[in-house]
């Protein structure tokens, strides 16, 4: 919701109900995840898998009741918000189920790259594209230039968080950088991705097609990336919290960064 929050400031909209629609999409999705992806959090992060076989069930009675109001709610409103409701789900079904290719059974997230670029893709659709459909905001190169943000933003996270799951990945056949490329290689592509598209965002701005205001969560974004693997490599807290509460709620700060700089 947090990301939505940035769009709503973007826009200077004011804040209203459809910043709950992102939410209901990822919730689905990712309580969905946690079900087809119990074995690698049994071998990778134990305390999870023990946490979801308790109340994922409930997650997820509450996850579909929510979304299948969200998409009779969406269809009301129009076919084409319907189907954008329903795009990331379809693609978020597809990642984690097993597909039969060539005589072998396999996940979309299976593939190596695949994993990370869809799903930094998908989370930049839904917290910045579908929003602004249903607010119908005019789509400028501020929205694009913010869906841009969010698409490196979490591909360097989804990139970093495999480091915790290097254990279960292989285990489950899953192909990422950190199993096939190794940690050294890994760390120095966070570090090369995070000092790119930083620098990608600053030449936007100066030549003039980035807007003050996502220059300055942009760099605020690159410090919090610089600051959580700076953690990791001084190994001064354990992968498996860095990764779930540092730097899952990297976009919560972003939210309350925004609203500390609009509001003062």
């Amino acid at each position: 919701m947090s990301l939505s929050y940035v769009l709503f400031k973007l826009a200077g909209t004011q804040v209203d109900y459809i910043i709950f629609i992102p939410f209901l999409i990822m919730f689905v999705i990712y309580t969905f995840n946690r079900k087809t992806d119990a074995r690698e959090d049994a071998l990778s992060d134990p305390n999870k898998f023990k946490f979801n076989e308790l109340y994922n069930k409930y997650f997820l009675a509450f996850a579909f009741a929510g979304f299948g109001l969200l998409v009779v709610f969406s269809f009301t409103k129009g076919i084409k918000y319907g189907l954008e409701v329903l795009m990331p789900f379809a693609i978020g079904i597809l990642y984690s189920s097993r597909i039969s290719l060539k005589s072998k059974m396999i996940r979309l997230k299976d593939i190596l790259f695949f994993k990370n670029f869809i799903v930094a893709i998908t989370w930049a659709f839904v917290t910045v594209i579908i929003p602004a459909s249903f607010l119908n905001i005019p789509f400028k190169q501020d929205i694009y230039l913010l869906s841009f943000f969010v698409f490196s933003r979490l591909l360097i996270s989804e990139i970093f968080c495999d480091i915790k799951d290097a254990k279960g990945d292989p285990e489950a056949g899953t192909k990422t950088i950190v199993t096939v490329y190794g940690l050294s290689f890994t760390n120095k592509l966070l570090f090369f991705l995070n000092i790119a598209f930083t620098l990608i965002l600053i030449i936007g701005y100066w030549v003039g097609i980035l807007s003050t205001f996502l220059l300055e969560i942009c760099i605020f974004s690159a410090g919090y990336g610089f600051f959580y693997i700076l953690l990791y490599n001084l190994k001064l807290i354990e992968i498996n919290k860095l990764s779930n509460i540092i730097v899952d709620g990297q976009f919560i700060t972003v939210g309350f960064f925004v609203f500390l700089t609009t509001s003062l």
